[in-house]
Parts: C-alpha cells; structure tokens; sequence
C-alpha cells in the first residue's frame, strides 16, 4: 500500500518515507486496538456483568477503582436482595466480593456487617466494622456501629483498646465529642467510676454534650453524687425524642435516693411520652409499688393493666417478669396460671416464677421446678438455655450444692461455646455473685504445654 501524500510527487520513496509509513500505520493499528478494547470491555461490563452506573470514559481511561466501585454497588444491591429471600450463602458469597470492590463504601460495609452479625458470624461483622475503622477513622457511622457493638456486648475492655490504639494523639474533628462519650462508658465499665471521673474532669465538653448526658450522668451517680446525677438525667429527658431506658433509669435512681413521688412522676411522663405502648405501664406499677410499704403492687393498678393490655401478647410476660424480679410469688404464679389457660408458651413464664420464688429464699422449690421446665423443653434453643442454666448455678449454689454447680456450669459454657463474649459476661455475673465453683468452669484453661520431642541419636 502506497501513500502518496507522504513524499513528493514522482519522486521515489526513500528509507525515511517507508519508515514514517510504518510508523503511521502502527499508530493507527494501535487506535483501532485501543477502541476495540474499549468498546469490548465496556459493552462486556455492561451487557453480561449488567454493571450500571458505568460511565465509557472511566473504561476509556482504565479508571480502575471507579469501575470496582460501579461493579461494588451493584453487588451490594445484589447481596441486600439474597438476603432478603433468605438465600444466605449467595448473600454472604455477594456481600464479601462487593467488600473486597470497594472496601471504603461504608454504607456497603455496614450492610455487610449486620447481615453476617444476623446470620451468627458475629466476629466476622466485627471484623469488618474495625478493618473499615481503620481505614476511615473519621467515619461516625463507623464509630457508632463498632462501639454499639462492642459496648453493647460486654466487651469494653476491646472497645477501651481500639479507642487508645484507633486515636493514640487525642480525638478531633466533629466526631471528638461522640468518641470521648464512649471513652467514658468503656472506662466506668473496666476501671471504675474513680478513673471514669478523673476522665470526665479533662473532657470538660460532654458537661454541656446533650447526647452524652446519659453518660455523664450514670458516671455522677457511679462516683456517690447521686443528686447531680438525678438532675443532669432529668434535664435530659424532658428533650425529646429520648429513649425510654433512660426514663427507667431516672425513675429507679429517684426511687433509689428516696424520690417515690418523683419516680412516679416519671413514671407518667414516660407513658405520656410512649402512649400506647406497655412497658412504661410495667415502670409505672413498679414505681407505684416501690412507694407502697413493703413495696407490694397496688392491685387496681395490676387490675387496671391486665384490664387494657392482657390481650396483647407482650403483656403478660412483661409483667411476668417485673413480677419475678420483685419477689412477687402471687402474682408470678397468677399470670402463669392466665398464660396457662390462654395456651401461651409457659417456658420464660416458668422462669420468671422461679425468680420469684428465688427472691424469696425458696429455693428448694425453685430447683425442682427448673428440672421440670428442663425436661419439657428438649428443644430449647441456646438462648432459652443460658437463662435455665444460670438459674440451675445459682439455685444449686443457694443449697450449697458444689458439685451441682459444677456439672450445670459445664452446661452453660457447652451452650455459649461459639459466644465468647456471652461466656465473658456469664463468668463475671457468677464472679459478682460470688459462685466461684462456676466461675473456675466458666474460665478458659490455658492449652497443656508440649512435651519436647527427643530425637534419636
């Protein structure tokens, strides 16, 4: 092929000609290569891998990380979708590859997180909440869900070491406030209230933080200053929206610090606040109960309760349970008896009686009754488990029953063999109960060291 246009008319074409025709030549090769693969590689993406929101000049350019990103979303959308038909395993095969796309998609990570929490990978979710942590330090999100986590799972001493490792040099920027916040729950929980105290007196900012109230307040009251704790938790719930735990918590410190008239009216401004719902009822007829001599419940108020709320089928356990926590055996055993006649699960509410019989020292009624509610429920979850097995300790515990102890403890951690942080909790529960037969099972043992191997001469 000849192109005249690169050397004069009739002359000959020398070296330096035929030269810049390959050169020319190549070039366009090469064009036509590069549109080619262009064009394959973006018609590929989107027409079989089906990734949308792809933009042509980010495959023009080989822009890398925002083509994984495109694709990332897509398997985000992809995985939310299995999961939420219940197919686990496409769910979970979809939610690692869109992580390992884009692992600073925090949305996407968070997403990911949840879900392998819901499906009992708990620390894999946890996992993946400190790995994005680390990357994006900054990310209140991030924060919020790691430390929920954590916190909220008894494991304060992880979350008071991630904080001091995560933030070597202080906290800054707009998440300071929310990060010292935790720094204060995780230090009350590990070292105490003097060293929480100590904190609060350099974070002089949380004083006037209304999201850290609860905090700061719980901290007060930790350290003995029980009246400026009331107060600084009083100004907070009186700014909606606030949830109910910290209405509890104020009424239950009011009643504490021989407040009964102000516990009840918390008590009230809490149903006012949740009209409609039970569990402020429940807080009222304890605080009302806890105004009474003896703390006995009021029966037009137990009357009144059962009266609006027994046809739901949250009610009776929840009252069941305060029941049980209280010592009061009448009432335990009169809501089973309704349970009973309405065909509702008996199990929680059997327990729940159990606690009251325990509250009142009765605890040879008590173990015989768990063996019962043991034998009727073979097919107990792990869950349902724990609760009987933690009363089966200290029931045995109550009668002096060592050996008991022991074989019921070895239960309880068979069951929480795949939780360690429930195990944590469990042993720490029976350390302040002071059952230390349950406490030494509950404790991992240490792996044998290896005997050295001798080798022949």
């Amino acid at each position: 092929m000849k192109l005249p246009f690169l050397r004069k008319t009739g002359s000959k074409p020398t070296v330096a000609d035929r030269l810049r025709q390959l050169a020319i030549l190549a070039g366009l090769a090469l064009v036509l290569l590069y549109v080619g693969v262009v064009a394959a590689g973006y018609l590929w993406l989107a027409q079989v891998r089906k990734v949308e929101h792809l933009h042509l000049v980010d495959v023009a350019l080989f822009r890398v990380q925002n083509i994984r990103r495109a694709m990332a979303v897509q398997q985000f959308a992809h995985a939310q979708a299995e999961w939420e038909a219940k197919n686990y395993q496409a769910a979970y095969v979809a939610f690692s590859t869109a992580v390992r796309q884009d692992p600073d998609n925090v949305g996407g990570r968070l997403a990911a997180a949840n879900f392998f929490r819901a499906v009992g990978a708990a620390n894999l979710g946890q996992i993946l909440l400190e790995e994005g942590l680390a990357r994006a330090p900054g990310e209140q999100p991030l924060i919020v869900a790691t430390f929920d986590v954590l916190l909220g799972g008894g494991r304060d001493r992880h979350a008071l070491e991630l904080l001091r490792q995560t933030y070597p040099a202080g906290f800054s920027g707009q998440s300071q406030l929310l990060l010292e916040t935790y720094e204060l729950s995780a230090t009350l929980n590990v070292e105490g209230p003097a060293a929480a105290r100590k904190l609060l007196t350099r974070y002089t900012d949380l004083e006037n933080h209304l999201p850290a109230a609860p905090m700061v307040a719980r901290v007060y009251w930790e350290s003995g200053e029980r009246l400026r704790a009331i107060t600084q938790l009083a100004a907070y719930v009186r700014t909606p929206p606030v949830p109910f735990g910290d209405f509890v918590r104020l009424a239950g410190w009011q009643a504490v610090a021989g407040q009964p008239e102000a516990a009840i009216r918390t008590s009230e401004q809490a149903c006012a606040r949740f009209a409609g719902e039970i569990p402020p009822r429940v807080l009222l007829i304890e605080m009302k109960a806890a105004a009474t001599t003896g703390g006995r419940p009021v029966r037009a108020d137990i009357e009144d309760y059962l009266r609006n709320y027994s046809s739901r089928p949250e009610a009776i356990p929840l009252l069941a349970a305060l029941a049980g926590n209280k010592g009061w055996v009448d009432l335990a055993r009169v809501l089973y008896e309704i349970a009973a006649s309405r065909l509702q699960n008996l199990d929680v509410l059997a327990l729940y009686y159990c606690d009251a019989l325990a509250r009142n020292g009765r605890f040879a009624e008590v173990q015989p009754m768990l063996a019962q509610v043991e034998a009727q429920t073979p097919e107990a979850g792990a869950a349902f488990l724990v609760q009987l097995r933690q009363r089966q300790i200290i029931a045995a515990a109550a009668l002096g029953q060592a050996e008991v102890v022991r074989d019921y403890a070895r239960r309880l951690g068979s069951a929480l063999g795949n939780d360690p942080d429930g195990l944590d909790i469990c042993r720490r529960i029976f350390q302040k109960l002071n059952i230390p037969e349950a406490v030494a099972e509950l404790t991992p043992r240490a792996a044998p060291a290896k005997a050295p191997v001798m080798k022949r001469s």
